[in-house]
């Protein structure tokens, strides 16, 4: 029995790990009395890429070759960008997964050429971030082009990239991008650090390693950033955040993230100073009313009447004469009600979500009111609470909203306005208390920083142009929590 070497010790392990699949292809190539094997997915590599670079370049030069020493010309004389000469058996598979061409030698050395094939969508618009003015590209699940919207922005040898690879099945890449001398270097070595004990099978979005790095969890408010915006990455960049980027994902993480972020839109800083001050209050006051407006009417219609006009509680009476169920009953059914529309709204498929969430809100409300099942100052009251929600382009912070509009419901239901007082409260201390990747989460406000107030409400163009680092103290005293 022929004793196999180690060129073809290492194709049957491939076959083997692989279960033989169908679209990993071998091509040898026997040169004098070598062997080469060129191994290669065709899912994830560009076939014209490997015919035209490397299968036709050996069969046109094979004489040539003959003349030389097989290993030099084929890592020497292949035209390709990237050529990746490494010794770990292990990273084969890799290699080939990842749109590499993988060539094994007699004696084991190995070579990996990259010839990915176009398996990703092209660089869009952004859809989730919407703006009138600025840039209008956004990130796709192409990693190497989302690093590339970065780095035609910020063209300085101070933007920094760590990369990791995180996942036991996957092998996905993560990539921390910061500013040398900007970003707090505490804050860069705890990210890392937490990216490191992350141990997962399957990394298949940035959202995939949130949970790990960040105790969302334990707190309903986002305490990360999500944009699929590059002209927002690289203006917190340059305020000393950490951008967190994986393939495959159109999303990038921002950390440490601020409350006050929420409230900020990436056109904001091409927007007139006072335009933005006007916007930013104004999206303040949506959040109030959001997760107050229903708590608020409870309260003064089952408990603190005494507040309300005479002639308004006269006026509310008369409406409310003939509805059988409770203001609370009836605000939580609503509420309910409006948030069933908004999901079949985002879930339905195609451009008819919007009409059929308009019409859907229109009939059920007029038909609820004719029916005596509600209120019109029911419906007026949950209807300002739900749109006024909708002023974020932030999934999570509007669920967050959701969630503590229904804690304030409850407690205005069994203790009037004392209790939305109390609930109000609460949110205020758990603001202050909780902390991003060890910084304070209300910061600028607490603590009160006054350099950091001309990016938080105020929005003066001292900071749009010459954007401050407000991470710049040394804090190695202050763990994450």
């Amino acid at each position: 029995m022929k004793k196999m070497n180690k060129r073809e010790k290492l194709i049957s392990e491939i076959k083997k790990n692989t279960n033989n699949a169908p679209d990993i292809k071998f091509k040898d190539f026997k040169i004098n009395e070598e062997t080469v094997t060129f191994v290669y997915s065709m899912c994830v590599s560009s076939s014209n890429g490997i015919n035209d670079f490397i299968l036709r370049r050996i069969d046109e030069d094979f004489e040539n070759i003959k003349k030389q020493n097989l290993y030099d010309y084929i890592k020497n004389f292949i035209p390709n960008n990237n050529i990746v000469s490494f010794d770990q058996e292990d990273q084969i598979t890799y290699f080939i997964m990842s749109g590499f061409t993988v060539s094994i030698f007699d004696d084991g050395k190995l070579l990996a050429f990259e010839n990915r094939a176009p398996i990703y969508s092209s660089i869009n618009k952004s859809e989730n971030e919407k703006g009138i003015k600025g840039p209008s590209d956004a990130f796709s699940e192409n990693y190497q082009f989302n690093m590339g919207m970065i780095r035609r922005r910020l063209k300085t040898e101070k933007l920094w990239i760590e990369e990791k690879t995180i996942g036991t099945e996957s092998k996905t890449k993560v990539a921390l991008f910061y500013i040398d001398g900007v970003c707090n270097n505490n804050i860069v070595k705890r990210i890392s650090e937490k990216i490191d004990k992350i141990k997962i099978k399957y990394v298949g979005n940035t959202n995939y390693i949130v949970d790990a790095i960040s105790n969302t969890n334990r707190f309903i408010f986002p305490t990360v950033l999500t944009t699929e915006r590059p002209d927002l990455v690289c203006q917190l960049l340059l305020e000393g955040r950490i951008a967190l980027m994986t393939e495959n994902s159109n999303e990038v993480i921002i950390l440490p993230c601020l409350f006050i972020d929420f409230f900020k839109n990436p056109e904001d800083y091409y927007e007139k100073s006072l335009n933005v001050i006007g916007n930013r209050i104004i999206r303040i006051i949506a959040m109030l009313l959001a997760i107050l407006t229903p708590a608020i009417y409870i309260s003064l219609m089952a408990y603190n009447q005494e507040a309300l006009p005479s002639g308004l509680l006269i006026n509310f009476s008369i409406q409310r004469d003939g509805v059988p169920f409770s203001t609370v009953f009836e605000i939580i059914v609503m509420s309910f009600m409006f948030q069933v529309l908004r999901e079949s709204d985002m879930r339905f498929p195609g451009k008819g979500g919007s009409s059929i969430s308009i019409v859907g809100a229109l009939v059920l409300g007029q038909a609820a009111v004719e029916a005596g099942i509600v209120s019109p100052i029911t419906i007026i009251i949950v209807g300002i609470s739900s749109v006024a929600s909708l002023a974020f382009s932030s999934i999570e912070l509007i669920n967050s909203i959701k969630w503590w509009q229904l804690f304030l419901i409850f407690l205005a239901s069994f203790f009037g306005f004392i209790g939305v007082l109390f609930g109000f409260i609460i949110l205020l201390a758990l603001l202050i208390s909780e902390k991003s990747c060890g910084e304070p989460y209300f910061f600028p406000f607490e603590p009160f920083n006054l350099k950091a107030q001309k990016d938080a409400i105020l929005s003066e163009n001292e900071a749009k142009f010459d954007p401050q680092n407000i991470f710049n103290k040394e804090d190695t005293d202050e763990k994450d929590n």
